[in-house]
């Protein structure tokens, strides 16, 4: 069977964020929206704020075009995942057929999840690359003998990317379960370390102490891009003074200690208003390359700001307050509807799955 980018993926309860300008369907997040709590049936809005870039000082949104071209720099990353050889070893026929079944997939995983495919190299690389690890491990898998369940730990941003794959290879093979854990990076990265995860996957690299925690536990792996991502820095769409962001702003706000407490101490003709902050908690890999591409260290951030383990939360609670101001993802804005620099609609909805 042939993957179908067509199929709709759906979850029981979700909140939907639809698009101002009228779209009016909304793809789930693949499960990682399923632990939003629900709220009073109201709506409102969101939108994403220009960042300048340091590669040519402009002010961009993180639009396809702004991410694959490399403007939107640095709030652009690449996005992993990382096989445990021996489980593969054990499972073959299992682990194996599912990477590759991912590789040949990709580019449909990661644009069906609003993120942003990779180059066909890096793709056909990752196929060859997979290959001569399953040649120097002497495997050769079947799929046709495939079984039994994938554990998959990691990265909440990249958990739908993921889960979009196991989706369709569950579909194609009735005895076999894709488990997706989006515990966060840091945290997938302690159980794939102590060999506890088939597939880990990560919003950035292993760190030195997690690749040496990998090694004192026998834990030998590869790891492989399977897409790009853009951070979204977003905002209440009723927020008409902040259009654009400097970098050097998104600095003084996020910043260890920052002095930081209104609107108008980013900006004089900024309200006099309290600033509420949104962002990722420190196991997610989002929160690690956020804090070392703006704060210039990894972990180094203010502590009196809003952190959650998924982004969606952090829309949510943009959109729910004027003075709000937040990142995270760019993918769990477009994925469901959202065109970057164009408000999107928050509402609360009870969808069955499709």
């Amino acid at each position: 069977m042939a993957h179908d980018p067509s199929r709709i993926r759906g979850s029981t309860t979700r909140r939907a964020f639809i698009a101002t300008a009228g779209a009016a369907s909304a793809f789930s997040l693949a499960g990682c929206m399923d632990t939003l709590e629900s709220a009073a049936d109201e709506t409102a809005a969101i939108n994403t704020v220009a960042v300048e870039s340091d590669q040519d000082g402009e002010f961009y949104h993180p639009t396809q075009e702004n991410i694959e071209s490399g403007v939107y720099s640095p709030l652009t990353r690449p996005l992993f995942i990382y096989v445990n050889h021996a489980t593969l070893e054990e499972n073959p026929d299992l682990i194996g057929s599912f990477v590759q079944f991912y590789f040949e997939g990709q580019h449909d995983f990661a644009r069906e999840t609003g993120y942003y495919a990779a180059t066909d190299e890096v793709r056909d690389g990752n196929m060859g690359e997979f290959q001569a690890v399953l040649d120097d491990l002497g495997l050769d898998p079947d799929p046709a003998n495939a079984e039994g369940t994938v554990e998959c730990s990691g990265s909440n941003t990249v958990a739908p990317v993921t889960d979009a794959a196991g989706e369709d290879f569950e579909a194609e093979h009735k005895g076999v379960t894709v488990a997706v854990n989006p515990e966060g990076t840091g945290a997938g990265f302690e159980d794939f370390s102590t060999g506890g995860s088939d597939i880990q996957s990560a919003s950035r690299e292993i760190l030195d102490e997690e690749a040496e925690q990998a090694e004192e536990n026998g834990v030998e792996y590869s790891h492989y891009e399977i897409g790009w991502d853009g951070l979204s820095v977003v905002k209440h769409a009723d927020n008409d003074w902040m259009e654009e962001v400097t970098l050097d702003e998104l600095h003084e706000v996020w910043r260890f200690e920052s002095e930081i407490t209104q609107w108008s101490d980013i900006r004089e003709d900024y309200p006099d208003d309290e600033v509420e902050l949104w962002g990722r908690d420190d196991d997610s890999g989002t929160f690690d390359y956020f804090t070392r591409e703006i704060n210039g260290e990894i972990g180094s951030i203010r502590t009196d700001y809003s952190a959650h383990t998924d982004t969606g939360s952090i829309m949510e609670g943009v959109a729910e307050n004027q003075y709000a101001f937040g990142w995270g993802g760019v993918g769990y804005f477009t994925e469901l509807g959202g065109t970057p620099g164009e408000a999107l609609d928050v509402e609360e909805t009870d969808d069955e799955d499709e």
